[in-house]
């Protein structure tokens, strides 16, 4: 997972001190007042060209980044870190972006909305050019709502609490440390700041924003293919690390003895045609904006799809084979219809993903998998499950039972199945239930419905 400090980037809209970024209005909750009225004015560049050869000109680099290693020469940007925390603190990014979606977690989404900085920062074509270096892959980013979300973890127990903590400057304060907190096993503990998951997208950069010395946790562990678990050591402020955080499952530990953890994320995905998209939506659901979030999902699908069309016409201009061009096509359209398909399912109803939140809780959600592998060790499972799905009771005429169908043949056979959490063989010797083809797609809350419905959830509880 190779590092890098983005942090130099910044220093053409700083200078030498951060009054000099950009005059955005900041809001102090502590006084709930602004603390520059200055009008909003952002230099902006000439052209990426111009914007670099300054860079080179009088920092000697672009971006602090080496190709192909894997860590970087720590060197401290403190007034780079300001200069973006400066951007997504204000009072109407805070207002208008803040959730807690995690006990104790304040996330912001949407602030590229609101701030140009934060979208000029991640878009910039260095920057792609550097992340896509990283990896080794042409990246893009996912759609405009996935552009700097940022993971909070800082004192307070509401939103309220934890957006009055939070300040510009770097919190560099250590806090002593209990017995509990010297012993802290972030494996056995589960007030990890994200829980075990896989990512939405393929790829992710996350940029850490606070000063971890000192700290105890906030790590991320990371599960491989054998299943054992392994520490990844975070990056130290102001760097960097690339992710393939939709392919691996992780979690990113809480942070002991500081004041804060504050990291900020961009998502990405492979611009190259006919590269397998496992992005899905599933983690965002609950807490995100769908009023923007479903129509940028269905607009950077849309356009992938495109992109895929076109190639392919390209191409079958050479084609000189009938055959080989009939077997090429119908790959393509199977392809599509999958992808198609997978797209809208992905897009639940809003007022229905909250009603099952409020019945069966945010925690049981993201709790789905290891919920459905506990339940299949119970006696009763296997009567339940195949009653709920015989007499289909559940949503008769809802669109998951050809869903289950296909994926029944697909296993019939000996074909992998996608899933969100990977494309793998059913290897599995009982019969594939309504309950995996609903995870297999990510559906979390359709997912428990069906198992409220089937009186497995009732099982679950009564354990």
């Amino acid at each position: 997972m190779p590092m890098m400090n983005p942090f130099n980037l910044l220093r053409q809209y700083i200078g030498n001190s951060t009054q000099k970024l950009i005059n955005e209005e900041v809001f102090d909750p502590k006084t709930n007042s602004t603390l520059n009225k200055t009008p909003l004015q952002r230099p902006r560049p000439t052209g990426a060209s111009q914007l670099y050869s300054t860079i080179k000109e009088i920092h000697n680099a672009r971006l602090a980044y080496k190709p192909k290693s894997n860590r970087l020469a720590y060197c401290r940007n403190t007034e780079g870190v300001k200069a973006y925390r400066k951007a997504p603190f204000q009072k109407d990014v805070i207002d208008k972006c803040a959730s807690s979606p995690f006990p104790g977690t304040l996330v912001l989404r949407d602030a590229v909305k609101q701030s140009m900085f934060v979208n000029d920062f991640w878009t910039h074509p260095e920057t792609m050019r550097i992340v896509s270096e990283a990896v080794g892959v042409p990246l893009g980013v996912v759609m405009p709502t996935e552009i700097g979300h940022t993971n909070i973890q800082v004192e307070g127990a509401t939103i309220a609490e934890m957006t009055s903590n939070l300040k510009v400057e770097p919190a560099v304060e250590n806090l002593e440390l209990s017995p509990e907190d010297r012993t802290y096993n972030p494996l056995k503990d589960a007030s990890a700041i994200i829980p075990w998951h896989y990512d939405s997208y393929p790829y992710v950069c996350v940029l850490m924003l606070s000063d971890t010395e000192g700290m105890i946790g906030g790590e991320t562990y990371i599960k491989k293919g054998d299943g054992e678990v392994q520490k990844v050591e975070g990056p130290q402020i102001g760097h960097a690390v690339m992710l393939q955080g939709g392919e691996v499952c992780h979690l990113a530990a809480r942070a002991k003895g500081v004041k804060e953890r504050i990291s900020t994320i961009t998502s990405y995905r492979s611009t190259l045609p006919n590269v397998y998209d496992s992005s899905n939506i599933t983690n965002v659901r609950p807490y995100a904006d769908t009023h923007s979030l479903y129509p940028e999902w269905t607009q950077y699908r849309l356009r992938k799809l495109r992109d895929e069309l076109t190639q392919y016409l390209d191409k079958t201009k050479k084609e000189e084979d009938p055959a080989q061009e009939r077997k090429n096509v119908q790959t393509l359209i199977d392809h599509q219809i999958d992808y198609l398909r997978q797209t809208s399912r992905q897009m639940v109803n809003p007022g229905f993903t909250q009603q099952v939140l409020r019945k069966y809780g945010r925690p049981s959600y993201y709790d789905a998998p290891r919920i459905w592998e506990i339940v299949q060790s119970l006696p009763e499972f296997d009567i339940l499950a195949s009653a709920a799905d015989e007499e289909r009771r559940w949503q008769p005429e809802s669109i998951y039972w050809t869903d289950l169908l296909r994926s029944t043949e697909t296993i019939r056979l000996g074909k992998p199945l996608q899933s969100v959490l990977g494309t793998a063989m059913w290897e599995k010797t009982r019969t594939y239930y309504m309950g995996d083809e609903l995870l297999r797609q990510g559906l979390n809350e359709v997912f428990l419905d069906w198992l409220g419905y089937s009186g497995i959830w009732d099982l679950y509880c009564n354990i």
